[in-house]
């Protein structure tokens, strides 16, 4: 009679593995879902940042043509007084009406943009509130969940060292049976039979 009990520590130690690498795949897939909320709220943070970024730079460039309205009119002004020809005073007076309405919209737009980037700076500073709390309860529930997959995996390698060892030590056929099955990805060839049907 061939003795069983190589096959019966086979069976627990196949089943022990699959059962803590399926409790990693749930592990992760809590770890996952914690994580949900805080991602998006990091996405969004992202995304307001980067509109900031964007309206700052235009900005710049607005701010750069109202400034040059801005030399334009105080020659303008300086001048216009000084002009004899009324042909030459009309068009200067024109170009300085002309130069002041532009400013006057550069200046609108530069209002509406300050009015843009002070509400999405508030927006930023809400949800950089909301998500250092989502961080602390994403640590609070995460970790233990962390680390007992840390756990799983570290008794997943003990037992897989054992494992090797007991898939060598079984007779030959049964290995060659064994090996088989696990190469058509079969996670336990050799398993319980519990009431009568299979573990």
């Amino acid at each position: 009679m061939p003795d069983k009990q190589p096959l019966i520590e086979l069976a627990v130690s196949d089943r022990d593995i699959t059962l803590l690498k399926n409790a990693c795949v749930k592990l992760d897939n809590m770890i996952q879902s914690c994580r949900e909320e805080l991602d998006q709220h990091l996405e969004e943070k992202e995304k307001k940042q980067e509109e900031v970024q964007k309206i700052e730079g235009e900005r710049k460039e607005i701010q750069f043509k109202f400034d040059l309205q801005d030399q334009l009119i105080g020659k303008l002004e300086s001048q216009v007084p000084n002009i004899r020809n009324q042909k030459e005073y009309v068009a200067s007076k024109k170009q300085l009406e002309e130069a002041r309405k532009g400013r006057g919209l550069l200046e609108e737009m530069l209002l509406e943009m300050d009015i843009k980037v002070e509400e999405l700076n508030s927006i930023i500073e809400n949800l950089t509130k909301l998500i250092l709390e989502l961080e602390t309860s994403y640590h609070n529930v995460a970790d233990p969940l962390i680390e007992n997959k840390k756990e799983n995996q570290t008794k997943i390698l003990e037992i897989s060292t054992n494992h090797s060892d007991l898939v060598e030590s079984l007779p030959k056929p049964i290995k060659r049976f064994y090996d088989k099955c696990i190469l058509n990805q079969m996670h336990q060839p050799i398993c319980f039979i519990v009431e009568k049907s299979c573990s």
